[in-house]
């Protein structure tokens, strides 16, 4: 549905993940701990190189963000731990100094530096044994594999390099991904660390709760109809698009 006039109730969002613009002091508040249990939660269960017990002033980094459904943004322990979530969804987490991405920028020279680095370096696992690490974060962290149907994944592969024309190496980097019409999760898991580097999972459970007050706590009308701007024309009003109600 298409409107020209915003009611005392109606909130314009920004983007397709419905996000408020909103920076209360409340909504903070709450996003910081939220956030923050749930990261050391699963630093915990997974054993990553963080010091114990895990403190508040281990946040080198947090971006909360509002949306409709939820909360959204990013937290990250000793510059190095990234845990991230959208739209009320815990979603990912990547260890920063041995991901993928560290190696996947424009500079080939220092992608290949990375990957030669990588190579040389120890292999402390098996594709069995990684993959067995994999199934364990996802078990720890709460993942009802067979609520999702996951059964074997439907990727499952140890990176490789190519290095001095043309010979190929195995890096010690593993992926897997479990993917059903019910959601997915892909893991990856590093060889010099024995541990998950990058999770990512996308499914209708592990949600953030959200609190009774959670459009106050934005600032925001108890019941708040979202909208967001339609295309209009130069010198027409501008109009609004009424997208499906918010559950």
């Amino acid at each position: 549905m298409i409107i020209t006039n915003l009611l005392s109730n109606m909130v314009v969002v920004v983007t397709a993940l419905n996000a408020i613009q909103t920076n209360t002091p409340a909504f903070r508040e709450y996003a910081f701990h939220a956030m923050f249990d749930r990261a050391a939660y699963m630093a915990t269960n997974w054993n990553l190189d963080i010091r114990r017990p895990i403190t508040t002033n281990m946040v080198t980094h947090f971006d909360p963000r509002a949306h409709a459904t939820g909360l959204g943004g990013n937290i990250v322990f000793n510059d190095r731990f990234v845990f991230s979530c959208a739209e009320g969804n815990c979603l990912g987490f990547t260890d920063k100094p041995y991901n993928i991405a560290r190696a996947l920028t424009p500079d080939v020279k220092t992608n290949d530096a990375i990957f030669e680095q990588w190579m040389r370096a120890t292999n402390l696992l098996t594709m069995e044994k990684a993959q067995q690490i994999a199934e364990s974060a996802m078990r720890s962290f709460g993942v009802p594999r067979e609520k999702m149907d996951f059964k074997e994944p439907m990727e499952r592969k140890q990176r490789k390099y190519e290095w001095e024309a043309g010979k190929i190496y195995p890096e010690p980097y593993y992926q897997f991904c479990w993917q059903t019409d019910k959601g997915a999760c892909n893991v990856h898991v590093s060889g010099i660390t024995s541990n998950v580097v990058e999770f990512y999972f996308i499914g209708p459970y592990l949600r953030f709760s959200k609190p009774t007050n959670y459009f106050e706590m934005l600032g925001l009308p108890s019941k708040p109809v979202f909208v967001r701007r339609f295309f209009t024309p130069p010198g027409q009003p501008q109009r609004y698009e009424l997208p499906e109600p918010v559950k």
